[in-house]
């Protein structure tokens, strides 16, 4: 009997398999024979879903952004929430992005100095994870703030790695409560 396979779960599959490799490898430090190495893939298999390592690495920035997505989906949205659960839907995306903030930007960078500065703000996988992130704040935290949230969210993601240690709760809440006090 032949095997039935699901094709959209095993380009999920892939895609998040790929994920990681990105993440411990970086964008320009492998092709697509170690990623077909690295995934126990032969090419053909691998180019059967994905016809390029951008193509993949498009694939791999969504399937975790939708994985970050779909694990935050149970906090109350921005317009039954009260000030106090807004506070906390933020610190609660900051905790679940901090455990690997590191190697993403590592992975951001290496990929920006692949496709150039000046290509930034029309790359699709910048711009998946840019508006991505914007509606996970627009839509727990304050759709009027979402842009200023991104900007502290990512600002004190680095504070938190230059300092070494993690940022109090507390002080967390507090820079998000002043930036949800400012008239949008």
């Amino acid at each position: 009997m032949p095997k039935i396979v699901d094709h959209n779960e095993k380009r999920l599959h892939i895609a998040m398999k790929a994920t990681e490799i990105f993440l411990q490898q970086g964008y320009k430090n492998v092709g697509m024979r170690q990623l077909c190495e690295y995934l126990g893939m032969s090419k053909s298999a691998v180019y059967h879903y994905y016809k390029s390592k951008d193509e993949l690495f498009i694939a791999a920035t969504e399937a975790i952004i939708n994985y970050d997505a779909s694990a935050f989906a149970s906090p109350v949205l921005t317009a039954d929430a009260t000030r106090q659960q807004r506070v906390d839907n933020f610190i609660s995306l900051f905790a679940m992005l901090a455990p690997r903030f590191f190697q993403e930007m590592k992975l951001v960078a290496d990929y920006m100095e692949v496709i150039g500065l000046d290509n930034v703000s029309d790359d699709p996988c910048m711009n998946i994870a840019n508006d991505k992130y914007l509606r996970l704040l627009s839509d727990y935290v304050s759709a009027e703030h979402s842009a200023p949230l991104y900007t502290l969210l990512l600002g004190l993601l680095n504070h938190q790695l230059m300092l070494g240690k993690p940022l109090a709760p507390y002080y967390i809440a507090e820079q998000v409560g002043y930036c949800l006090a400012q008239p949008s």
